[in-house]
C-alpha cells in the first residue's frame, strides 16, 4: 500500500470517527409539545433557582409517566437537572444551551400541533 493511500484512508478514518462522535453526543430531538421544557430548564438553571429546577425535574416527570416524554428525552433533562443539582451551573447552562440550539431543524416523530397559542402572520 502506497503511503498516499494510507495517508489518505486515515484522514477519511479522522473524519468518519469525528462525525460519529459528534452524532452519538449530540441531544435527542425533543418533541414539539415538549420543547418549552427546555427554555423552562434553561430560566431555572440560568437563574440557579432550585425551586424552579425541581418543578421542571417534577414536570418532565410527570410527561414521562404520561407517556408524554420518551425515554431518551427524559434522560437528557435528567443528565441536566443532576448536573445543575450538582453545584455545576455554569456547566449546566452551557448544556441547556446546546440542548435548545440542538432542536433547530430536527425532524420529530410527531407533527407540530395545528392549534398553537401565537401567532406566525406578521
Amino acid at each position: 500500500m502506497s503511503s498516499n493511500v494510507k495517508w489518505i484512508a486515515g484522514a477519511v478514518l479522522l473524519v468518519a470517527i469525528v462525525w460519529l462522535r459528534g452524532w452519538w453526543i449530540t441531544p435527542p430531538a425533543v418533541e414539539f409539545d415538549n420543547l418549552r421544557y427546555i427554555q423552562l430548564l434553561r430560566t431555572a438553571v440560568s437563574s440557579r433557582n432550585s425551586d424552579w429546577l425541581n418543578k421542571v425535574a417534577s414536570a418532565v416527570d410527570q410527561r414521562l409517566a404520561d407517556g408524554a416524554m420518551s425515554q431518551s428525552e427524559h434522560a437528557h433533562f435528567g443528565k441536566l437537572i443532576a448536573q445543575a443539582r450538582s453545584g455545576a451551573w455554569e456547566a449546566a447552562d452551557k448544556e441547556c444551551f446546546r440542548f435548545e440550539e440542538a432542536q433547530l431543524n430536527r425532524r420529530r416523530s410527531r407533527p407540530a400541533p395545528e392549534h398553537h397559542d401565537h401567532d406566525h402572520a406578521g
